[in-house]
């Protein structure tokens, strides 16, 4: 093997191939990778596929649907590594990064003056990719290495070389430091235990993924650890210097602040034991998997358990355009008990800022003590959502949000005038209460534009309910600078009248909320809720859908058509002479959460007509503005890996 050729092969295959491999993911019936199996239980991150060719190809499927250029160098790479005798081409593949030994871990915390000695912060210093091979002398004699070596040297990036070595049973090691390569010792039947440590989250991942990234929790938990430490200790150090909303704060008050913040993040740190992401790219379409196994009877693990019924309820809700659809199911106790856990950390801020105020309005800065007031209205109203929903959120088994598209968003009715929002309960007089304080309480915001805010108690009717209006009028100061700068944006956000406006209802089970004061939006939302004229039957939502894991929490919906035609409306009023073609049977994109096992999957999912769309509008673009192949102009020449 040429030794050119085999330096191409070997600097991919540790460097280039993982982060190529990491860009896609796809819906396919996958497994978790073999790789695995000799993957060692102390592994701090492992990146992995369960069959390189496989994964290659479908790398190059998605590039041509999106026509993405720049990829013969990673076309070159597979075909080449492929085509290396003694590689298993539709093997295994995996990154391993290994946790620093106690030692590295003392060094990382100390400057590295030694410029010729390893950098201890650097983890791929302790990486290595481990492969499967037909035949080890035939692929290290193909690399141009010496197959009796106990450790072979290859020809590698640059003058830096790579070490490969045998580990048996068909699986080799190779990585850039000879020392890492030495000391790594494989697992030996290892796939069970690293299934269990996956949990429901990472095993369901991994059934649905080409790539899976796996962060093993119990090594890296001690790092986090320290970085927690030190960005607490750096955070009450900040408070001795002025902070520019508050005005000097004491260390003491700082770590009433942070306090409860690093309640959370230090309880994720215990209870967390793998956190996992994936990717993956099926011929249904693509997905991206994100999501965190907690420890069995772990607190947290405690509150994901059981799963939601947001399948049925985001199929419940008008079938309009739209550009963003959502439903969330708040009757489990697990998200219930979130929601007041997030609820009490605002009770705690506010409590401290109201503190922090009193000990400044006894200051003689007065300026600062001002700082602090304008800061604690903002906190109340930022937190006046979470705080009200706890005090009622037993009582409320939904939250439901459709952002209508109409052409006439960007025409002056204003971008919202199409939303709709919607709580489901048993109570729908408290469900209206809860949207209205929140209104309200946004008359509490201060700065350069301040909101006054109005309720008229049935004022108009639709189909035999009586409605509520409501509308919120933003007042600017103008002896405010930045109030001119907001006032431009007024339009665009509130629409030609210079103001949001709505109507209320209540149902049987339900308080529905609409962003126009248009009864006909009313109206479709009142028959939605009666079950009539709502997504159900949309071919667009079933194909969305079906790649979202069942019994969600919550689950959104991306419209995709909407958001092109946006695009185009924004294009045409900035001036570009862009006239896009989408499908008008593209579907949408979706989003689902779920809860259930002891963990949190949140999974993206794009159907396949959606990728090559984006694919076709890319291309379009290209050729509008003169860049299309057939332009005849010279290529920049691009650097090999």
């Amino acid at each position: 093997m040429p030794a050119r050729k085999a330096r191409n092969v070997l600097r991919c295959s540790c460097t280039a191939s993982i982060a190529a491999l990491t860009l896609f993911a796809g819906l396919a019936s996958a497994a978790v990778p073999a790789a695995l199996n000799r993957v060692p239980k102390n592994a701090m991150l492992v990146i992995a596929t369960d069959n390189f060719q496989q994964t290659t190809d479908r790398i190059k499927s998605y590039a041509e649907k999106l026509r993405l250029d720049d990829m013969e160098d990673f076309e070159a790479f597979s075909e080449e590594l492929a085509g290396t005798k003694g590689f298993k081409k539709d093997g295994s593949l995996a990154l391993v990064v290994m946790a620093p030994t106690e030692k590295e871990a003392a060094a990382q915390d100390k400057p590295d003056d030694d410029n010729d000695g390893p950098d201890h912060n650097d983890p791929m210093q302790r990486a290595v990719v481990l492969a499967q091979t037909t035949d080890y002398k035939q692929l290290v004699t193909e690399l141009g290495g010496d197959p009796a070596a106990k450790v072979a040297k290859v020809e590698g990036l640059g003058d830096m070389p790579i070490f490969v070595r045998d580990v048996g049973e068909g699986w080799v090691v190779m990585g850039p430091v000879e020392e890492t390569v030495t000391a790594f010792t494989p697992g030996d039947k290892m796939l069970k235990q690293h299934e269990e440590a996956l949990g429901v989250v990472g095993n369901r991942t991994a059934q649905t993924s080409d790539i899976l990234m796996i962060a093993n929790w119990d090594a890296i938990g001690p790092i986090f650890g320290k970085q927690i430490d030190k960005a607490v200790a750096e955070a009450k150090k900040n408070g001795k210097r002025g902070n520019p909303m508050f005005g000097p704060i004491s260390p003491e008050t700082m770590a009433q602040f942070i306090g409860p913040i690093e309640d959370v993040v230090r309880a994720f740190n215990r209870d967390a034991q793998t956190c996992v992401a994936g990717v993956g790219l099926g011929d249904s379409g693509l997905t991206l998997d994100y999501g965190a196994q907690f420890k069995p009877k772990s607190q947290i693990a405690g509150f994901f358990q059981g799963t939601g019924n947001a399948d049925s309820t985001l199929a419940g809700l008008p079938a309009t355009p739209f550009l963003f659809a959502v439903s969330a199911d708040t009757s489990n106790p697990g998200a219930r008990q979130i929601i007041h856990n997030a609820a009490d950390i605002s009770e705690k801020l506010l409590t401290t800022a109201k503190e922090e105020v009193k000990r400044q309005a006894a200051d003689p800065d007065k300026p600062a003590s001002a700082q602090a007031g304008t800061m604690l209205k903002m906190l109340e109203s930022q937190t006046a959502g979470v705080r009200n929903l706890a005090k009622s959120i037993d009582k409320i088994d939904g939250v439901d949000f459709i952002w209508g598209y109409s052409p006439a968003m960007l025409a002056g009715a204003g971008i919202f005038s199409g939303g709709i929002y919607q709580a489901r309960g048993s109570d729908p007089a408290l469900l209206k209460s809860l949207f209205v304080d929140q209104f309200k309480s946004m008359q509490n915001m201060d700065g350069p534009m301040k909101m006054e805010a109005t309720i008229t108690p049935n004022a108009a009717e639709v189909g035999g309910v009586k409605l509520d209006s409501w509308a919120l009028k933003p007042k600017t100061d103008p002896n405010d600078p930045e109030a001119a700068q907001m006032a431009m944006v007024n339009m665009f956000i509130f629409g030609a009248t210079g103001q949001m406006s709505g109507n209320i209802a209540t149902t049987k089970n339900s308080a529905i909320v609409t962003y126009s004061p248009n009864t006909q939006i009313m109206q479709m939302a009142l028959d939605a809720a009666a079950g009539k004229g709502t997504l159900s039957g949309d071919k667009g939502l079933a194909t969305a859908v079906k790649g979202l894991p069942e019994g969600s929490w919550a689950r959104g919906l991306i419209g995709t058509k909407s958001i092109f035609d946006l695009a185009q409306m924004g294009m045409s009023f900035a001036g570009l002479p862009i006239q896009l073609k989408v499908p008008a049977d593209v579907p949408p994109m979706s989003v689902g959460i779920t809860g259930d096992g002891g963990g949190m999957l949140l999974r993206f999912y794009a159907p396949a007509q959606v990728i090559s769309t984006i694919g076709d509008v890319m291309q379009q673009v290209k050729e509008s503005q003169g860049q299309g192949d057939e332009d005849g102009d010279m290529k920049e020449e691009k650097p090999r890996f």
